[in-house]
C-alpha cells in the first residue's frame, strides 16, 4: 500500500454498547479515560473538574446521535450534557481502541 494511503477502520464496538461503555470507562479509576489537552485547557478556563467529567460521562443525557468519526483517530463520539455541581456542563468525548477502549474527552463547557 502505497505511503499516505489511509486504511479503512471498522466499528470495534456497536453503537448500542457505545454509552455503556463509556459510562464503565468513567466508573472505574483507570488509564483509559484521556483528557486532551484542548479539554484540559478548556477545563481549567471554565473551572471544570475531573470529578463533574466523570459525572457528566456516567449520568449525561445524550445530546445527538453517536456517530462513527474517523477523523485524526477512528471510534465513536458523542456529546453529553448533566447537571452536576451546580452548573450544566457538557462534554464530548469519542471511545476509541486502543490496547484497550479507551474515552478520549475532547472538549467541555458549561450550558
Amino acid at each position: 500500500m502505497a505511503q499516505g494511503t489511509n486504511i479503512l477502520q471498522f466499528p470495534f464496538i456497536s453503537v448500542g454498547n457505545v454509552r455503556a461503555e463509556i459510562k464503565r470507562i468513567a466508573s472505574e479509576d483507570t488509564i483509559n479515560l484521556v483528557l486532551l489537552n484542548h479539554a484540559k485547557d478548556r477545563m481549567d478556563r471554565r473551572d471544570i473538574t475531573m470529578r463533574q467529567i466523570q459525572n457528566v460521562l456516567k449520568n449525561g443525557e445524550l445530546l445527538e446521535a453517536i456517530k462513527w468519526c474517523s477523523d485524526k483517530e477512528c471510534g465513536w463520539r458523542c456529546k453529553l450534557r448533566r447537571v452536576t455541581a451546580g452548573a450544566e456542563v457538557t462534554v464530548v468525548a469519542k471511545l476509541v481502541k486502543r490496547a484497550e477502549n479507551t474515552c478520549l474527552v475532547i472538549t467541555t463547557w458549561e450550558g
